[in-house]
């Protein structure tokens, strides 16, 4: 062992702590020793100072040994400080007390160089140890909360608990759905004229934003396309209100787009296309999971959204339907989709 080791020693008489000092400095290691002359004082002295090793005498004054373990282990503070009692007492039963109290080891008096060194050293290596796995097992934990963070980023929670309990995740149709597709206006041309490290602020912030109204309404975010960022509303947990968030997430973003220009120098708009219907949503890939949806329905959503006008929401007869009583919508006509029949399309009216 390279590191200083403070060892708090605890005795009523300071002629046994100078022969236990002169014993340790045997050992060749780079000690700082404390005292305390009773059990009071020594767990006011672990509590400040925290030391890697309390050697304490079981008979004192005040508060014996015995009772400063108890409450040097019932303290968070000190609980994990090694303990090693030393007594006079030779019966087993007292043995056992003390280790039953929570002393890592037992030494009797008279104290023997030989075997104080041989049972100091065996505990600061296993001290060293359990540090050392401690240590290990908080950088593992950190680890593993990185992993779930990113997963629940590209993941829904309920998929990703199937995952976690079964192995896999099966394929599934949701009948009662709602796709956005959200798209930054203008985005090619802009990014012509920055850097991409501020490219990367703008779309991280942006959609930083994005996330937590989704989130907030009871919607989930499948993925980001470049500037377009795909969201549903009745996956994987089922809700009637689907549509309802849906359209009070998406007015919800348009306003955070509208805010943030007030303060930013860079401005944006955004085009939203929205639908309803039915959809199935699967996890992608056997190494590098993603979880999608597909369908019919998803594709319109997207050419909706191709559709829309700058700072527009627009939303087929389907979504409509489901929304006419809470929302004002002005009727934009059909409309010819790419690869699809003319549709019906709709669009908010602010209020």
């Amino acid at each position: 062992m390279t590191n200083t080791i403070k060892v708090l020693l605890v005795d009523d008489m300071d002629i046994i702590m100078d022969i236990m000092i002169s014993h340790l400095e045997m050992m060749g290691e780079e000690f700082i020793f404390l005292k305390a002359s009773n059990g009071r004082e020594a767990c006011k002295i672990a509590q400040q100072a925290q030391p890697d090793l309390i050697i304490m005498d079981w008979e004192m004054p005040q508060m014996n040994g015995i009772e400063a373990l108890a409450l040097l282990k019932k303290n968070s503070l000190t609980k994990d400080i090694p303990v090693i009692i030393s007594s006079g007492f030779s019966e087993s039963t007292n043995v056992r007390e003390a280790l039953e109290t929570g002393a890592i080891d037992y030494i009797r008096k008279p104290i023997d160089s030989i075997e104080l060194i041989a049972r100091v050293r065996s505990v600061l290596t296993l001290t060293s140890s359990f540090t050392a796995l401690k240590e290990k097992k908080i950088e593992l934990e950190q680890e593993r909360q990185k992993v779930n963070k990113i997963l629940h980023g590209i993941i829904p929670p309920k998929v990703l608990k199937e995952i976690k309990e079964t192995g896999h995740s099966k394929p599934k149709r949701y009948k009662d759905a709602t796709v956005m597709f959200t798209d930054l206006v203008g985005f090619t041309e802009k990014t012509t004229k920055m850097s991409p490290k501020r490219l990367i602020n703008e779309l991280n912030d942006i959609f930083s934003s994005f996330d937590k109204i989704i989130t907030k309404n009871s919607c989930t975010r499948i993925k980001t396309i470049g500037d377009a960022y795909l969201s549903v509303s009745g996956l994987p947990e089922e809700n009637k209100d689907h549509a309802k968030n849906m359209m009070k997430a998406a007015i919800e973003l348009r306003d955070y787009i509208r805010n943030r220009n007030k303060t930013n120098q860079l401005q944006w708009e955004i085009t939203t296309g929205i639908n309803s219907g039915d959809i199935i949503g699967s996890l992608i890939g056997l190494d590098n999971y993603l979880f999608d949806i597909f369908g019919k329905n998803v594709n319109t959503a997207a050419r909706i959204q191709n559709q829309c006008s700058p700072m527009g929401i627009f939303v087929s007869d389907s979504t409509y339907q489901l929304t006419k009583n809470d929302y004002r919508y002005k009727e934009i006509g059909k409309v010819s989709l790419k690869g699809m029949n003319n549709i019906v399309l709709h669009q908010i009216i602010d209020n």
